[in-house]
């Protein structure tokens, strides 16, 4: 009785198509997910008296002072969002929290604006801690 596998062997072109198809798929996740390699992920936080810069790892709350007063910014589990904010419309509160290189957030009324940036050759004023 003849084995019905013989016809379906695996080939070294099939080995090779399948490495490179795999290869493609992780190059695509690393161009997707960048924040490995270039840095730490920071909020920056700019007012009208500077920029400031957070760790993204560390979860806390921030108070900006902006025109009209304090905004409070919540970092938690890498994502950040507006508190609450001393603006009259409050679209910023009701922004989806940001968790991506290059996403931002501003609060127009009070000049408080907010953005995740990976890369850590930008000039700050000051890193928080």
């Amino acid at each position: 009785m003849k084995n019905g596998l013989g016809k379906y062997r695996i080939k070294v072109l099939d080995i090779l198509i399948l490495v490179a198809a795999l290869a493609a798929t992780v190059a695509a996740f690393r161009i997707a997910y960048k924040s490995g390699g270039k840095g730490h992920t920071q909020l920056l936080v700019q007012t009208p008296d500077g920029i400031y810069a957070y760790d993204m790892a560390k979860d806390r709350i921030i108070e900006a002072k902006g025109i009209l007063g304090i905004s409070r910014i919540e970092i938690t589990a890498g994502r950040a969002r507006f508190l609450e904010s001393p603006c009259r419309n409050k679209t910023c509160v009701q922004c989806t929290p940001i968790s991506r290189q290059d996403e931002w957030i501003a609060c127009l009324p009070n000049k408080v604006f907010i953005r995740i940036e990976t890369d850590s050759s930008s000039e700050v004023d000051v890193i928080a801690q």
